[in-house]
């Protein structure tokens, strides 16, 4: 059944790439589970960037804004509908009450009110939709180590504080708040991150010793690490070039058969572009790298295809 998920956030991007690009995922994973989206109105920071990837999938997008606000500060025109209030309050009470489940981003004040707001109304039982904050970067640690701190002087109990959840990761949060569906059991998933580089309408494609198909250049995971530092690495030992860290933009999430394997195995691919010193170079585990083109497509593995497939619809691969 389709929802609507309120997301509270920044009407800045803040300092972190890394803030952005989860907000991205967060809502591409929203949207893959058929959400709607409510939120603040505003065209500027993350909450432009939260409107923006529901409106490019095609997705309702309902904006709540104080006349004020208004006045101070332009509202997102070409919005599914925006509603136009005289005060704060009733803004937080229209998005109550329109929305499914609230969720943070790193933001200023305006959002920490937005999120406890919801979560006390949950407390008290004058609500029953949950509230979770997306602790990316550890933007939150402090209000972590407030809501430990509470419970320890029994302000708060270890009941109620469950009644807010805080992850580090758009999967980790969706997944504790019980968003996610359920993985499919007969299902195995191979988790790995991509490097997406276009130049000139073609993207870099990599072919290993014995393969016959170019893949995007990227790898899984070690333990511990997180997209980006898993992307660094991978590059680096694949094409000898450093990422620059800052440049680093999620692109998408994507998913298919993976090649080679038995049915039933999936490759779950989160893309990123970025920045790079040096020279691409093959290392000794590449065979070939190949800039591609959109009709390169039939010599390019699943999950590829239906990366190429999303480029060339935005007009960024020919």
């Amino acid at each position: 059944m389709k929802q609507r998920i309120c997301i509270f956030c920044g009407a800045n991007t803040g300092t972190s790439q890394e803030i952005v690009n989860q907000a991205k995922e967060l809502c591409d994973l929203l949207i893959d589970h058929d959400f709607d989206l409510v939120y603040g109105g505003g065209k500027t920071g993350l909450m432009g960037v939260i409107a923006n990837e529901f409106l490019n999938r095609g997705k309702e997008v309902i904006g709540v804004r104080p006349k004020k606000l208004i006045k101070d500060e332009d509202a997102y025109e070409g919005l599914t509908n925006l509603i136009v209030v005289d005060s704060m309050q009733e803004r937080k009470s229209k998005m109550v009450d329109l929305s499914d489940v609230f969720i943070a981003l790193p933001g200023g004040i305006g959002t920490l009110d937005e999120i406890i707001e919801t979560f006390t109304l949950f407390k008290i039982g004058f609500i029953d939709k949950p509230s979770g904050v997306l602790n990316t970067d550890n933007y939150y640690k402090g209000l972590e180590i407030l809501l430990k701190e509470m419970t320890a002087k029994q302000f708060l109990t270890h009941q109620a504080r469950a009644g807010l959840v805080i992850a580090p990761t758009p999967k980790d949060l969706l997944g504790k708040m019980g968003i996610l569906k359920p993985a499919n059991t007969n299902k195995r998933v191979i988790d790995k991150v991509a490097f997406i580089d276009i130049q000139n309408g073609k993207i870099l494609g990599a072919k290993s010793h014995g393969k016959d198909k170019y893949y995007i250049p990227g790898g899984k995971r070690e333990n511990g690490e997180s997209d980006e530092q898993t992307l660094s690495r991978e590059i680096f030992e694949e094409l000898s070039v450093h990422v620059i860290p800052d440049s680093i933009q999620y692109v998408g999430t994507f998913q298919a058969q993976a090649d080679g394997k038995k049915e039933g195995v999936d490759v779950v691919m989160a893309c990123y572009k970025a920045d790079y010193k040096e020279e691409l170079q093959a290392s000794s585990e590449i065979q070939e790298i190949k800039w591609l083109n959109y009709k390169d497509i039939d010599q390019v593995a699943a999950v590829d295809k239906i990366i190429f497939n999303y480029l060339q619809s935005r007009g960024e691969l020919v």
